[in-house]
């Protein structure tokens, strides 16, 4: 657990970041919230992957959800620079939070809104080969898949833990046509011919940053990729399948549906191997992706 947390523009300890039980987003979810790792450098500093992506997406999620958050992105950059900082940790993940307060209860009430950043050791491995079955039901309508919603990820829960009853690490869910869209928490990729499919940002998913890098850094490896609709026959039929998301970075995917794969299969294992040198400032090309620590801004 954190130690020292940001809290409404202040760096205090974990326990005095308290909320009141009638808190608005506590019973109905309109929170939202962003995250990703940061890491010890090849140099001996410390970075957080993306951050600049992170936090304007964090923006954005927030005005979907009518919440106008009361710090500005560079704000927020340097209250999460702070908190990485604070945590002494050079491997870790941090989370921007911001949600609805306590001071009137009822699904209508306009509470002020509060504002957090805390990091913390990760429980999940980066990398760890994962077995996935496809959920018992679909990606219905009724919600913004592009923005980060708390509440959204209800559906989430109830599809992890059905996969995790049968034996499985995650699952995947169906788009209304019938398509393979995304995992619980995690965009989808395969391989096809040595060539990278993930399903396009028109069906309903959250377009990852992770996913973003893997896209990148595949056309600086020159390795063919294309966004397209994944049928299930597709995804059955593939040479190697992993998922990608900040929190478990790439992960090759052993199992679906009865059907093995590669772990990781060497499309996979060379995505891996660039995505890790970025995210550690490895390569040189791709630095800017890295907010440093250390560095005054």
């Amino acid at each position: 657990m954190p130690e020292r947390v940001w809290f409404d523009g202040e760096l205090v300890a974990a326990d005095a970041a308290r909320v009141g039980l009638l808190t608005h987003s506590l019973h109905y979810g309109t929170a939202v919230f962003d995250g990703g790792r940061h890491y010890r450098l090849v140099d001996g500093g410390v970075g957080v992957f993306r951050l600049d992506e992170h936090v304007r997406r964090f923006h954005a999620s927030a005005a979907s959800l009518w919440m106008q958050l009361p710090y500005s992105q560079d704000q927020l950059i340097d209250a999460t620079l702070a908190v990485v900082r604070a945590s002494g940790r050079g491997d870790g993940y941090v989370r921007q939070l911001a949600f609805y307060g306590d001071q009137r209860i009822g699904l209508g009430a306009r509470n002020p809104v509060h504002v957090a950043v805390l990091a913390w050791e990760p429980g999940s491995s980066p990398g760890a080969v994962t077995r996935v079955r496809i959920a018992s039901f679909g990606h219905g309508g009724g919600w913004i898949p592009t923005a980060k919603h708390a509440g959204h990820y209800g559906r989430a829960f109830l599809a992890l833990r059905e996969a995790e009853a049968s034996g499985h690490d995650d699952a995947l869910f169906l788009g209304d046509d019938g398509s393979v869209v995304e995992a619980t928490g995690a965009n989808l990729f395969i391989v096809r011919g040595g060539r990278l499919v993930t399903p396009p940002d028109s069906q309903p998913l959250l377009p990852g940053i992770t996913r973003a890098s893997v896209l990148a850094l595949a056309a600086d490896l020159e390795i063919p990729a294309v966004e397209a609709p994944i049928a299930r026959h597709h995804l059955l039929g593939a040479d190697e399948v992993f998922l990608a998301n900040s929190a478990a970075e790439l992960r090759p995917v052993v199992l679906v549906e009865g059907r093995r794969f590669p772990a990781p299969g060497p499309v996979t294992a060379r995505m891996t191997e660039a995505y890790r040198a970025a995210v550690r400032g490895a390569d040189p090309h791709r630095r800017g992706w890295i907010a440093r620590v250390e560095d005054p801004r």
